[in-house]
């Protein structure tokens, strides 16, 4: 995994300059998060934190926020985007890997949004392993995973992200979506492990979770360009799962 930080900071550096912080999409997260916890919560892990709009955004709720971030462009922008707000629940950035960090106490949500797969099998699995000691018993995980269908679809698709090209790709054999980036000459690929549910379920296997519930995401139409917020799981570029301790 010697991509991930040199792809992240690479990323965040191509469309910071368009960066304004928390809006209306980090919002939305959050209450999709409310919404499939189901019950009442305070404090919550978030894993690969980014630039921190989703972690500002809760602690301005009054959520008691972790942000475990590895890419120091991304904490540099997290920490001024909490020096700018005023937030009523407590906000800890964390410049660390998260398959290495020690953490101490134990939290009502673990998140991870929008990046899991980023290793192989046995990766996620130690993942997964360590998100479930970071939870408390009554609490549980959520995870955005990519869908395979919906990648494979859209392949070889190119656009613009402001000035600068990215493309999509689909390793079938990996069963794995590539984003690349292109800065002239120079370009940085991110590469994440798609999974079905079923894979899913093979995965949590013997890890002491259980996939408990499943929210699809949205999807992008290339033809149109026009992105749709709700649409079937056969259709969704990724889905949001609930995962609790269990068997």
């Amino acid at each position: 995994m010697e991509w991930v930080k040199n792809f992240y900071d690479k990323q965040f550096r191509l469309y910071a300059e368009g960066l304004t912080g928390p809006n209306e999409e980090h919002e939305e997260i959050l209450t999709k998060i409310e919404t499939l916890a189901s019950k009442p919560f305070q404090s919550i892990l978030e894993l690969g934190a980014g630039g921190g709009e989703f972690a500002i955004t809760a602690a301005k709720k009054g959520y008691d926020v972790t942000a475990v971030e590895l890419v120091p462009s991304r904490v540099d922008f997290m920490r001024k985007l909490k020096s700018e707000h005023d937030l009523i629940g407590d906000l800890e950035i964390l410049e660390e890997d998260f398959y290495e960090i020690e953490l101490s106490k134990s939290f009502d949500v673990v998140c991870y949004l929008d990046g899991f797969g980023v290793g192989e099998d046995q990766d996620q699995r130690k993942l997964l392993k360590r998100m479930g000691k970071w939870l408390k018993p009554d609490g549980c995980i959520l995870i955005d995973i990519y869908t395979p269908w919906y990648w494979a679809s859209v392949a070889g698709q190119e656009m613009m992200v402001g000035s600068k090209p990215r493309k999509y790709d689909f390793d079938f054999m990996g069963c794995r979506m590539l984003d690349t980036w292109f800065d002239g000459d120079e370009k940085v690929t991110q590469s994440l492990r798609c999974y079905s549910p079923q894979d899913l379920n093979m995965l949590l296997e013997d890890i002491g979770l259980k996939l408990v519930d499943i929210k699809p995401g949205g999807a992008m139409n290339y033809t149109t360009w026009e992105y749709h917020e709700n649409v079937e799981l056969g259709e969704a570029m990724s889905y949001m799962v609930k995962l609790v301790p269990g068997f």
